[in-house]
């Protein structure tokens, strides 16, 4: 047998090269990966054309914390909307997990119809704008014939894992899968918890077991209610960073934020500045953005060189280890996205800018928490009979319009009316509400049919000739009919159903609710509720919203005689019996708190036992009727993409009383 001679020198020289090698691998960014597949369709975005995070540096630190190598367990985001995080974070995680490092994904919204819409109209363009669309395909082996299912609307199947889409209520999906890469968007319009499973974030956590090394999870959200915010908590257990960029002047660091003041809280000494004009409407052109360290004013298109110098410094130490949390919003959007400008007409459409006070304050919750990023804090009362009765004018009769009175307090004669009835065993409690500009409402009449509900004709038969027939009048002779009537459903259910039925358009059956994802105030019966009932619309009513609303339109504005009425204000008959306002405070507000764990929910509206509450009730649905019409009259007939209720108020001036333009 030969010899085999041994070169020791060979052997010093692979020794010495094995000891190098690490059992690490070195990872690319997803950043990286991003920017060198990602394209933006011209339809998707303003910014089409290859895809660059110098464009929003901001998201840049944020996305490339879920590279595998990067210790970071736990990233919650804590935004405004309109920030391009969907686009800029969201898509960019799953195409990275898709196309360069795969692994199973969820993907997780408030509802189901929410994460339908996102996989169509977001994500399959992304997996084709990035290139990735052939390697979606089953990774299970079909029998001969059987179809691929490894592409439907809520998942996506790729070698090396899949992709989840999921609505918040789907226990089911939850308890079935295990994901190495969780995102949650929009967590604060989900319910706080699951029926029958438990938290969202506890289900969101448990979901990730089978990878108790190498999991991530991310949960973003604009914030809601102080109290029940999940994400303002969960951005309070991170390192609460925020993004610091450069002042155009002096070159000193700061975070972008809508108002700065001086230490006392009595002036504005940096933040969004602007200049009014005689009537104390904004002059856009001269927004800007004010230095609280040396007072330059910047422009919003000077963002497009101080935000690429930004950087990114935590406030805190984290709470929970391995955990990242960001606060971002509108302000660092580039030129080209919503402004400095936008923020302030959206700004004076909430808030009177004369008298230094909220305008509307369901506007004003949605600038807080949409624009600024911010929870809101709900400060409604119990509504007392004393505060509801002083809302009674003299002047105003019951069954008539008060146009005068309207004209000169609310700056419009009443534009539309609307119908809620309430639904009893003996009767029909009738509520017909007038708007005039900005919501100010006159009750013109409320009435009962009495009879029995649950049997044709009877009360049924008069409501009807109510919404086909009835004409209400005004001082001058303009004749108004109601424009849409909303009739609660929640009981002698099938008899509502029957009624609505009678009717093509503008009469629908309504359910309240205590929640409704993403705090709507109405949301659509499913299609599959609507085709076992047999009608074509019928709507979930946000009762514990609208009855804020209510509380704070009679306990916190004040009208003084002279001024415009503010948004929302009340008017009621003269001729309105005491009883009447004793509904109320019929209900009461009461924390609802978990019996596990002693923690507390949310707080809700509930009646109290015996007291009617018929007009609380028929408010209510009254407010959502206008609602529902405004944002159809804002698709269909203004052509806008949503309702917005400035525009809409300003249409029905022109456009919707008759004799008037």
């Amino acid at each position: 047998m030969a010899q085999v001679k041994i070169n020791f020198d060979d052997v010093d020289f692979l020794i010495e090269q094995f000891s190098r090698l690490t059992a690490q691998r070195s990872y690319r960014k997803p950043s990286e990966y991003i920017e060198s597949v990602r394209y933006i369709d011209r339809a998707l975005s303003p910014f089409p054309g290859k895809f660059s995070y110098d464009k929003f540096p901001y998201f840049r630190e944020i996305v490339d914390q879920f590279a595998p190598d990067c210790p970071t367990r736990r990233v919650y985001v804590m935004k405004g909307n309109q920030v391009g995080a969907t686009t800029g974070l969201l898509e960019s995680i799953m195409m990275y997990y898709i196309g360069e490092n795969p692994a199973p994904q969820l993907y997780v919204l408030p509802d189901e119809m929410m994460a339908r819409d996102a996989v169509n109209t977001k994500i399959d363009p992304t997996i084709d704008n990035c290139g990735l669309r052939n390697l979606i395909f089953s990774q299970t082996r079909k029998a001969a014939g059987a179809k691929n299912t490894g592409d439907t609307g809520l998942k996506k199947e790729y070698p090396g894992g899949y992709l989840h889409a999921v609505g918040a209520g789907s226990g089911n999906r939850f308890r079935n899968f295990s994901y190495k890469i969780e995102l949650v968007d929009e967590a604060d319009g989900m319910q706080a918890k699951v029926k029958g499973e438990g938290s969202i974030y506890d289900l969101a956590v448990a979901r990730l077991d089978a990878y108790p090394t190498s999991s991530k999870l991310f949960i973003g959200s604009t914030p809601t209610e102080e109290r029940s915010s999940l994400i303002a908590k969960l951005f309070r257990n991170g390192t609460m960073k925020y993004f610091y960029v450069p002042c155009k002047f002096c070159g000193e660091m700061q975070k972008l934020e809508w108002a700065v003041w001086n230490e006392d809280k009595t002036e504005q000494i940096g933040g969004i500045v602007w200049e009014n004009n005689e009537n104390f409407e904004p002059i856009l052109e001269t927004v800007g953005y004010k230095c609280p360290y040396c007072g330059g004013i910047m422009k919003n298109y000077d963002k497009a060189a101080i935000v690429p110098k930004g950087e990114w410094r935590a406030s805190q130490k984290p709470i929970q280890p391995n955990t990242e949390s960001y606060h971002i919003t509108a302000l660092y959007n580039p030129p080209g996205m919503f402004s400095w400008e936008d923020y302030v007409s959206q700004w004076a459409g909430c808030w009177d800018i004369k008298a230094n006070k909220v305008r509307d304050k369901e506007r004003y919750r949605v600038f807080r928490n949409l624009k600024q990023g911010l929870t809101f804090q709900e400060q409604n009362e119990q509504i007392k009979y004393e505060k509801a009765v002083l809302h009674r004018r003299f002047g105003f009769a019951r069954g008539t319009i008060p146009n005068r009175m309207a004209r000169e307090e609310a700056g419009s004669p009443i534009l539309i009316l609307v119908c809620a009835v309430d639904v009893q065993k003996n009767g029909l409690y009738v509520d017909i509400k007038g708007f005039a500009m900005n919501g100010v409402t006159y009750t013109i009449d409320f009435k009962f049919i009495e009879g029995a509900t649950e049997q044709f004709g009877g009360p049924w038969d008069d409501l009807e000739q109510i919404i086909e027939n009835g004409i209400f009048t005004d001082e001058d002779g303009l004749n108004y009919r109601i424009a849409m009537t909303l009739v609660d459903s929640g009981h002698y259910t099938d008899w509502v159903y029957s009624f609505v039925a009678r009717f093509t358009a503008g009469v629908y059956a309504s359910k309240g609710m205590d929640w409704i994802k993403g705090g709507e105030t109405y949301q659509l019966f499913s299609r599959a509720t609507l085709d076992r009932i047999g009608l074509p619309l019928a709507y979930h009513v946000n009762t514990g919203k609208l009855k804020d609303r209510i509380s704070n339109s009679m306990n916190v504005l004040r009208w003084n005689e002279g001024e415009k009425q503010p948004a929302w204000f009340p008017n009621f008959p003269e001729n309105f019996r005491d009883d009447y306002f004793k509904m109320f405070e019929a209900e009461e507000k009461v924390e609802v708190i978990d019996k596990n764990t002693g923690q507390w929910l949310k707080t809700i509206w509930r009646a109290k036992f015996g007291a009617p509450n018929h007009g609380f009730d028929t408010y209510v649905y009254a407010l959502a009727a206008l609602e529902i019409l405004a944002d159809d009259i804002c698709r269909n007939e203004i052509g806008l993409k949503a309702l917005d209720m400035g525009v809409f108020w300003r249409y029905a001036k022109q456009n919707l009383v008759p004799g008037e333009k």
